[in-house]
């Protein structure tokens, strides 16, 4: 009996240090391996988006858009816009596009975004997902986060932009890390 009663305590404790942010604002879950699940219909938070002004982070960082990414760069701009205090630079972080799986991120085969060293360089592979401005906040948000609670990454709020799982509806299946 005394067993069944810790279980709950235990897993809540768990639960609670591995989604709490840490004293730099980062989420204590260090790794960022994602997988991608197919879904027939997107719910109504995926569709909508982040708010005008964006979220609120802990301190304000820059990116650069590189020539790779030049046919994405307005996807790119309006994930960055979820987040407030994240803007263009000519000397922010880089941020690249390839043209296949992110093979030199780790996590998996299939990589489909990969932000290393929380904001020192950002790939973005626009082909594995449906919504590429939700990968593109989604990898910007791993310059202060880590991966939150949430199934499925949608708009709703930054803990759900920060979801372990990018969902696609009808599109390829991928992983993100």
């Amino acid at each position: 009996m005394q067993k069944l009663f810790l279980a709950p305590a235990l897993l809540a404790l768990v639960v609670a240090v591995l989604v709490a942010p840490d004293s730099r604002g980062s989420f204590l879950v260090e790794g960022h391996p994602t997988s991608v699940v197919e879904v027939a219909q997107a719910p109504a938070n995926l569709l909508s988006a982040a708010p005008a002004a964006g979220w609120p982070v802990p301190r304000a960082r820059t990116y650069r858009i590189l020539s790779s990414c030049s046919a994405y760069a307005s996807a790119i701009r309006t994930g960055a816009r979820a987040w407030n205090g994240l803007t263009e630079s000519a000397n922010g972080t880089p941020v690249e596009c390839r043209n296949g799986y992110i093979a030199d991120c780790g996590g998996g085969s299939r990589v489909v975004g990969c932000n290393w060293g929380q904001g020192q360089r950002i790939a973005l592979y626009m082909g594995g997902v449906n919504d590429d401005a939700l990968l593109a906040a989604h990898e910007f948000g791993h310059d202060w986060y880590g991966h939150s609670s949430y199934q499925c990454a949608g708009w709703g709020s930054p803990q759900e932009v920060m979801a372990p799982t990018m969902c696609n509806y009808g599109g390829t299946t991928a992983f993100e890390r």
